[in-house]
């Protein structure tokens, strides 16, 4: 089975590892997300805004570099490429289809897939950008005769 990075760990451990990054992923939407449906008067623009506050999508953004970078050390990039956005896009699913009457969850689905896919692509590549930096060996300097 090579869902992960080690390959010699037993296939429920590595199937433990991938449904703990689900958990993870779909923790990002319910956690910093889900719960807040209510909009806001704006006192800058005295419009009604959100329901999502900046802090918000600041706080998820953050906590998603940390589980990409746990995903990039875990699971093999492929399997995180696939893994972390469906279940972010899964997540977001249950709390939106829930509560629309218009059918337009569809479109936001498809929204949330690309750009979570997206989003996963670019840092899992600057996370194994920046561990490849960091596994180059340094060039001693050459002396001078």
């Amino acid at each position: 089975m090579g869902l992960t990075r080690n390959r010699d760990l037993p296939p429920l451990q590595q199937l433990l590892l991938v449904i703990v990054m689900v958990l993870l992923s779909a923790g990002l939407w319910y956690g910093w997300f889900a719960w807040d449906t209510e909009y806001y008067l704006d006192a800058s623009t005295g419009e009604m805004a959100g329901p999502y506050r900046v802090w918000q999508g600041v706080g998820a953004f953050l906590c998603g570099i940390v589980v990409m970078i746990v995903a990039y050390r875990t699971l093999h990039i492929g399997v995180a490429l696939v893994v972390l956005p469906a279940s972010f896009t899964l997540a977001w699913i249950s709390t939106a289809a829930a509560d629309d009457v218009t059918g337009l969850w569809m479109v936001g689905a498809i929204m949330v897939a690309v750009g979570s896919f997206l989003g996963a692509a670019v840092l899992l590549s600057l996370t194994a950008a920046v561990d490849s930096l960091s596994r180059e060996p340094s060039i001693p300097p050459s002396s001078a005769e």
